[in-house]
C-alpha cells in the first residue's frame, strides 16, 4: 500500500498538505528528519503514516499526557493499535502495557521523556522492534528554545538502543540555535530539514491597547463563532467563562488543575459546538485540531513570541479568514517590564541558591553526590530568603546542567474540592447530618471550591470547629466516601537528588551557561514586548523576521497594515470620528477599530474643544449638541 493510499484509507484525504509527503518519503529512506511546521500543519500525520508503512513499532516522545491520550484515542478509533504509558503506573502495569505493545501488534507507543529515567522501561525498550523514533515538541531539548525541559536530554538513549531507526524531530518553531541543539542532543545524522514559513495569509494578527479589556472582548465576540480566549491564571478561566455565560454566550473553561475527566468533558463540549468559546490557560490547545476557530484572544501578555505564535496559530486552520487579537493596558506593559524582565534572576541569586541548597542539608565541600532528600520548597525559600519565582528558574537551570534532579511526589498540602451539585449540597447541610457543619464551613471559607482544588488551612478548621487534626481528616474522609467532596490527604511535595557533590570550582565553570540561559529568557521577554509596542511594521513581517525567515510581503490584514490603509490627516480623522458619533454613541475601543488606529489623542482634542462629551455611565463618547 502506498503512503497516499494509507492517507485515503485511514483519513479520507486525497492529497497531502505542503511538505508532509516529502518528509514521510525521507523518513522511509531511513534518514533523520527535522520538521518545522506551524501549528495546524499536520505534523502528527507525518509520523503516523510513516509508522504505518514501517513493519515494526514507532516510539513517540511527547511532553503532555493529554496530547498522548488524544492521539492514542484517535488512532484506536481508526483501527490502528496505539498505547500510551501515561499516569503514575506501578511496574506491574508498565509490564502489562509494554507486553501489550510489543507482542500484540501495536504500531505506536507513546511515552513522556521522563519515562526514559526508568531503568525497567529502558531495558524493555532495548528489546523492542523499534523502527522509528519520533520526538514531538523537539524544541524542548534546547536551552535556546522557549520551553526547555531537562528531561528531553534523556531521549538520546533511544538512539543508542536503536541506531538503525531514523529519528523524526518535530516542532512548530525553531530558530538556528535551536536547530543546532536538536541535531547535537538527539545525535541526528545529517538530517534533512523541512521548514514551512510562519507566514499565514489568512490570519489577521491584531494588537490593541484598551482601557477595558473585558468590554473590548465583549464587543468583538459573536455568539456563532468558535473562539479560544487565553488568560494567565486558572481562576480567571472559570470566572471569565461565567461572565460570558451571564452575557448570553456559551462558554467553557480549561486549565491544568482540572482532572482528566473534567478536561475531556470541557473539550468535548467545545469540539461538538455545544459551547462556542473556550477560556483557557496555555495548558489548552496542543494537539487539538479544530479547523474552524475564527478568533483567538489573548487577555494577558505571553512569555515569548514562540508561545504567542503557537497559540494564535490555532485560529483559521481551515484556510479561511481568522483573527488573533491581543488586548493590553498600559499597566500590563509596566508590570511585564517591572516583574518579568527587570526582576529576572541575577548571577548572585544563582550562586546564593546553589550554596543554600547544600547548606540546607548540611552538606560540605565534596559531599552530596547521589543523595536524595525530601524537599519542602517554600520552607527552603523562606529559610534562605530566596524569591519564590526566581528560584524556580534557577532550579531548572541546575537540572539542565546535571547538578540535581527534582522529582514530584504526592502533594504537600491537603486538598479539597466540592464534587456534589449545589442542590445536593444544600440538602445535606440543611439536614444537619454528620459533618454537615464541616461541609458548610468549607463552602463559606473557599469561594472557588466548586471549580478548583483548595489547599486546606488545617489550623483554621481545627480552631473553628474545636477538633483535632485526626478528627478533621476523619470528617473529610467521611464526606469524600459519600461523594460530596474530593479529598486528597497531604503527602511529600518534592524530593531533591544531588547528582554532583558540592564543588565551588564547578559552580564557577558553570556560570557562563547560567548567564546564557538568563540572557535567552530576557531576550524572549523583550522581543514579545517589542512586538506589542511596534505599530509601524506589519505584524507578519515582524514574526517572519524574528524567526529568521526572508522578509515577507505585508499581510494587508493586520492592525498595522489596516491603519496604514487609512492613514488620514488629523483633521480627516477627527471628521471621521464626528461622523461616527453622529450615528450613535461609541466607546474609544469601538472608534479605534473603526478608524483602524488608536483614537484616544483625537478624542481628547475633540473633548477639549467641547465638540464631544463623555457619558460616564455607559463609558461612551457622544456628540455635544449644546
Amino acid at each position: 500500500m502506498t503512503i497516499r493510499e494509507i492517507l485515503k484509507l485511514y483519513w479520507g484525504y486525497d492529497s497531502f498538505r505542503p511538505l508532509q509527503q516529502e518528509m514521510i518519503e525521507t523518513v522511509l529512506k531511513n534518514r533523520d528528519v527535522i520538521g518545522i511546521l506551524p501549528t495546524g500543519s499536520g505534523k502528527s500525520l507525518v509520523y503516523q503514516i510513516a509508522g504505518l508503512k514501517k513493519e515494526g513499532i514507532t516510539i513517540v516522545i511527547s511532553p503532555l499526557i493529554a496530547l498522548m491520550e488524544d492521539q492514542v484515542t484517535k488512532l484506536n478509533l481508526l483501527g490502528v493499535k496505539a498505547i500510551a504509558l501515561s499516569g503514575n503506573l506501578p511496574q506491574s502495569e508498565l509490564a502489562r502495557l509494554l507486553d501489550n505493545a510489543f507482542f500484540s501488534g501495536a504500531k505506536f507507543l507513546f511515552l513522556s521523556p521522563e519515562r526514559l529515567q526508568n531503568r525497567y522501561v529502558i531495558r524493555r525498550l532495548s528489546q523492542a522492534p523499534v523502527e522509528l523514533i519520533t520526538v514531538d515538541e523537539a524544541h524542548c531539548i534546547s536551552e535556546w528554545g522557549h520551553d526547555f525541559r531537562p528531561s528531553y536530554l534523556k531521549i538520546p538513549v533511544l538512539r543508542d538502543l536503536h541506531p538503525q531507526a531514523p529519528v523524526l524531530a518535530l516542532t512548530a518553531t525553531a530558530k538556528k540555535e535551536v536547530i543546532k541543539d536538536i541535531i547535537l542532543h538527539l545525535k541526528l545524522r545529517s538530517p534533512k530539514i523541512f521548514k514551512q514559513s510562519v507566514y499565514r495569509e489568512n490570519l489577521a494578527l491584531k494588537v490593541f491597547q484598551t482601557e477595558n479589556k473585558l468590554g473590548s472582548l465583549m464587543q468583538s465576540l459573536s455568539p456563532n463563532e468558535s473562539v479560544i480566549i487565553y488568560v494567565k491564571t486558572r481562576k480567571r478561566t472559570y470566572q471569565l467563562a461565567s461572565i460570558l455565560e451571564q452575557n448570553g454566550f456559551t462558554a467553557g473553561f480549561y486549565h491544568g488543575g482540572m482532572s482528566f475527566e473534567e478536561k475531556q468533558k470541557s473539550l468535548s463540549k467545545w469540539l461538538s459546538e455545544e459551547t462556542k468559546i473556550m477560556v483557557s490557560t496555555n495548558a489548552f490547545g496542543m494537539g487539538i485540531d479544530k479547523p474552524d476557530v475564527r478568533k483567538v484572544f489573548h487577555l494577558d501578555l505571553p512569555g515569548s513570541l514562540e508561545n504567542y505564535l503557537q497559540e494564535a496559530g490555532r485560529a483559521g486552520r481551515d484556510g479561511k479568514y481568522a483573527e488573533a487579537i491581543l488586548y493590553y493596558t498600559l499597566h500590563d506593559i509596566e508590570f511585564y517590564q517591572r516583574v518579568f524582565i527587570n526582576q529576572l534572576p541575577q548571577i548572585e541569586d544563582v550562586i546564593k541558591t546553589y550554596k543554600s541548597l547544600y547548606n540546607h542539608y548540611y552538606l560540605g565541600e565534596g559531599d552530596g553526590e547521589n543523595k536524595e532528600f525530601d524537599f519542602d520548597y517554600k520552607n527552603f525559600c523562606r529559610r534562605f530568603q530566596l524569591d519564590f519565582q526566581n528560584t524556580i528558574e534557577i532550579l531548572k537551570m541546575f537540572e539542565s546542567e546535571g547538578i540535581l534532579e527534582l522529582n514530584h511526589k504526592a502533594d504537600y498540602f491537603t486538598r479539597v474540592k466540592i464534587s456534589a451539585s449545589p442542590p445536593v449540597l444544600r440538602e445535606y447541610i440543611n439536614s444537619r447530618r454528620k459533618y454537615a457543619g464541616l461541609l458548610d464551613l468549607l463552602v463559606r471559607k473557599y469561594s472557588d471550591i466548586f471549580y478548583l482544588e483548595q489547599k486546606l488551612n488545617i489550623p483554621f478548621f481545627m480552631e473553628s470547629m474545636n477538633i483535632t487534626e485526626e478528627e478533621l481528616h476523619q470528617g473529610l474522609d467521611y464526606l469524600h466516601k459519600r461523594g460530596l467532596i474530593e479529598y486528597k490527604p497531604k503527602g511529600k511535595d518534592l524530593s531533591l537528588k544531588f547528582l554532583l557533590p558540592k564543588d565551588a570550582f564547578l559552580l564557577q565553570t558553570k556560570l557562563k551557561f547560567f548567564k546564557k540561559r538568563l540572557r535567552i529568557k530576557q531576550k524572549q521577554l523583550q522581543s514579545m514586548l517589542a512586538y506589542i509596542m511596534n505599530n509601524q511594521t506589519c505584524r507578519m513581517q515582524q514574526l517572519t523576521e524574528y524567526f529568521e525567515e526572508e522578509s515577507s510581503v505585508e499581510c494587508q490584514i493586520c492592525d498595522v497594515c489596516q491603519a496604514a490603509k487609512h492613514n488620514l490627516s488629523q483633521k480627516e480623522i477627527m471628521e471621521r470620528i464626528l461622523e461616527l458619533l453622529h450615528e450613535e454613541p461609541l466607546t474609544s475601543e469601538e472608534i479605534s477599530r473603526m478608524i483602524h488606529q488608536k483614537a484616544e489623542k483625537y478624542l481628547k482634542i475633540l473633548f477639549d474643544k467641547r465638540m464631544i462629551k463623555f457619558d460616564m455611565l455607559n463609558s461612551k463618547y457622544k456628540i455635544n449638541r449644546k
